[in-house]
């Protein structure tokens, strides 16, 4: 697969924000496959600690026989301290504990550089936001975050990447720097079957290894929802989408909806907004990422 046209029309090479995981690798698999040009990976803290999601992403890359380096994004929050209630959904090793079918790879120590140019984050937004508010040069923001209407991930309220910085969330989302949001709503209704996963896996070399990690979360839980692809696929084709411009903020003082996204449905805003991911076409979607990640790894 070529570089997407899409791709082409964005400023600079890609900054990619991740947090480790199974959807994490398969969105990498996609940028890889797609022949984006990746500045620079920046693992920050997800369900595991910041130095397991950093060298898991640092092999995975290797694997997907990429030189883009992998640096260390923020230890804590904007807010403070990253909080300790965090389920390893992905498993300890960030990859459904199969990390050791991916190549070695020397763990990252250096931190994360300015963001210049467009930015696809997939985890919390500390380092987004930090760069926004410094003055740099950043991009377009494609964030899987939040939620509209369908609540929460990790609280009965809040979507894991919004809970774990609502502070970077608000000021990003509520600071009208142009940003693209794929909330909880819209990645769910992208559930892939085992069928899919077998799919997956025979698509390409890459696909086999992270389709391998796949297929054990499906077998857990029943399904596999790549939350982390479904808006990858929005950067690359954000015409498989219905956006509609609306002011957003985040919680972040509530006593049970920390992390929240409030999301103003009354009317499409006036600028400054942030443009939401309100409807999908899932073939679509599921096609691309299968066509990206064919080229990826082979």
């Amino acid at each position: 697969m070529t570089t997407s046209r899409r791709f082409e029309t964005l400023a600079g090479a890609l900054h990619v924000v991740v947090d480790g995981g199974v959807d994490d690798g398969l969105a990498l698999a996609m940028l890889v496959g797609a022949r984006v040009p990746i500045a620079q990976v920046v693992a920050t803290e997800g369900s595991r600690p910041l130095e397991q999601t950093a060298l898991t992403t640092a092999r995975l890359l290797v694997s997907l026989g990429c030189a883009a380096p992998v640096r260390l994004g923020a230890a804590s929050g904007l807010g403070g301290p990253y909080s300790d209630e965090r389920d390893p959904f992905h498993g300890e090793d960030c990859f459904a504990g199969l990390s050791h079918r991916l190549h070695p790879a020397t763990p990252p120590n250096e931190r994360w550089t300015a963001l210049e140019g467009p930015v696809l984050a997939t985890g919390a937004l500390t380092v987004v936001a930090t760069a926004v508010a410094a003055g740099q040069k950043v991009g377009e923001v494609t964030w899987m975050g939040g939620s509209v209407s369908t609540g929460g991930n990790m609280t009965a309220a809040a979507e894991f990447n919004a809970w774990m910085d609502p502070v970077a969330a608000d000021a990003l989302l509520g600071g009208g720097h142009l940003t693209r949001m794929i909330p909880l709503d819209v990645t769910t209704r992208c559930p892939w079957t085992d069928r899919d996963v077998q799919a997956l896996k025979a698509c390409s070399a890459a696909g086999a290894f992270v389709g391998a990690a796949a297929e054990v979360l499906c077998a857990r839980d029943g399904r596999f929802v790549p939350h982390d692809a479904v808006a990858t696929a929005a950067m690359l084709d954000p015409t498989l989408f219905h956006w509609v411009p609306r002011r957003v903020r985040c919680e972040t003082a509530g006593i049970l909806t920390t992390g929240e996204t409030v999301v103003d449905r009354r009317r499409p805003a006036e600028e400054p907004h942030t443009l939401v991911a309100e409807d999908v076409d899932r073939d679509g979607v599921k096609q691309l990422v299968l066509n990206a990640v064919a080229g990826a790894g082979s």
